[in-house]
């Protein structure tokens, strides 16, 4: 009998216990509001007006509108065509960077290849045209270092180059 008791005031006290943490303002944590239904407080103290897409429509005010086209204080094509020496130069100056980006890669590779220790023994071509005495560890990180910056150096390039109004179509 005392078993059961304990049983039916543990289910009880099991039943009482979540009602009293929503009722209880002391239980919440601080700075919660205890009332579902209570408004934050407006830092002007009048309520804000909602506005609809009908009343949009029927006001003279400048309301900036996404997709209007009445709207566009903005062109997406330049007002001139990027000029033909220009787009001959930034093309000139892109084909370099890219021919020194993958010579660094290939370097890079080999140097990979020598630090695993597999042969990278090329007898019709002379990687450094005589012996470097830096580690193999330090060139790597020279080469992912001069890597980084001709990476640097192509994506300003391209920045640039769509700042001038040069399609990318017109420098490949």
């Amino acid at each position: 009998m005392p078993n059961r008791l304990f049983a039916g005031l543990m289910w009880l006290l099991c039943l009482a216990l979540p009602g009293f943490a929503q009722t209880n303002p002391a239980a919440s944590p601080p700075g919660a509001d205890a009332s579902p239904t209570s408004q934050p407080p407006s830092s002007a103290g009048a309520p804000r007006k909602v506005w609809t897409n009908e009343e949009l429509q029927k006001s003279n005010a400048g309301v900036s509108v996404v997709g209007d086209k009445r709207n566009q204080n903005y062109h997406m094509s330049p007002a001139q065509p990027a000029d033909p020496a220009t787009v001959a130069h930034v093309r000139k100056n892109l084909e370099k960077l890219t021919r020194q980006l993958e010579e660094t890669n290939h370097k890079l590779a080999e140097l990979k290849k020598f630090e695993a220790g597999d042969d990278v023994h090329d007898p019709g071509r002379q990687i450094n045209r005589g012996l470097d005495r830096t580690p193999v560890n330090q060139q790597i990180a020279q080469l992912q270092a001069s890597k980084k910056k001709l990476e640097s150096q192509i994506g300003e390039l391209l920045d640039d180059a769509r700042k001038r109004g040069i399609e990318p179509g017109q420098l490949r």
